[in-house]
């Protein structure tokens, strides 16, 4: 079982680190799903050193003691073993070209960067910085102006290098990640189906937008939190929708699961 992380457990604009004691309730059930032989976990673009540390915080257990799926779905942490699912080849021509529009705007790096939602802080308002821990994507921190430019810089790099990727821009325009396929769904799709068919497990993916929607994907099930952004034929096919919001939602999920309405067979 899998739980997104931005718009799910925790808002999707930036802000700082959520108190721990919020997610009581959420480590609770993950205790009891856990004795029935089911494993909670997260599933996020998060990096795996981020999504791990924050999963201590949520109450998951310590890592690598429960699954992880970082960076949408570009790697993956099951059993103490990180694969990356998606290789990026073009990975350092791509940072290449984001110091070079960072120099244009005459912007000062800065050290690597986590997001807010861990506790990092934002480069200063001349610097700009690339997200930590990345293994398969990038991820790029920096004043809107700049950001906005690098998404137009990268976008049309792509085409005429012939390059396979996607260029996202965050919901407050001070964040970019970029990932080596051209639709960003595409991997945590990609990597839910074949986790679930590689592991022989059950998926359940539990989120709060069509990015965490898998149609078509033996072994995979997805439920949604209240406020999901989703359309009705996903709302109608999905295995449950919580009638609650944000962290709500994810307790009424996981209470549902143990009242025996779930799809996840016990390991």
């Amino acid at each position: 079982m899998l739980l997104d992380v931005n718009g799910t457990l925790v808002p999707s604009l930036p802000g700082p680190p959520p108190d721990a004691a919020a997610f009581a309730p959420v480590a609770r059930l993950a205790r009891l799903l856990g004795s029935a032989g089911i494993r909670v976990g997260l599933c996020s673009d998060s990096p795996l050193e981020q999504l791990w540390a924050f999963g201590r915080v949520v109450g998951l257990g310590t890592p690598p003691g429960f699954p992880v799926v970082a960076e949408n779905g570009n790697v993956v942490a099951v059993g103490g073993a990180v694969r990356v699912m998606t290789p990026f080849p073009a990975r350092q021509r791509i940072r290449t070209e984001v110091a070079a529009v960072a120099s244009a705007h005459r912007l000062v790096r800065a050290e690597d960067a986590t997001a807010p939602e861990f506790g990092g802080v934002p480069p200063a308002r001349h610097a700009w910085a690339f997200g930590a821990n990345r293994r398969a994507s990038v991820s790029v921190f920096g004043p809107p102006e700049f950001i906005g430019a690098a998404e137009r810089h990268l976008t049309g790099w792509a085409v005429r290098h012939r390059v396979d990727m996607s260029v996202e821009l965050g919901p407050d325009r001070t964040y970019l990640g970029i990932h080596p396929y051209a639709r960003t769904r595409l991997g945590k799709r990609r990597a839910l189906a074949r986790l679930a068919r590689e592991e022989h497990r059950h998926v359940l993916m539990v989120g709060n937008s069509p990015a965490d929607w898998v149609p078509d994907a033996p072994g995979v099930t997805c439920a949604f939190v209240g406020d999901a952004d989703i359309p009705d034929d996903v709302r109608e096919a999905a295995w449950y929708v919580s009638g609650r919001a944000g962290l709500d939602g994810v307790v009424d999920i996981l209470d549902q699961v143990i009242r025996r309405r779930s799809p996840l067979p016990a390991e």
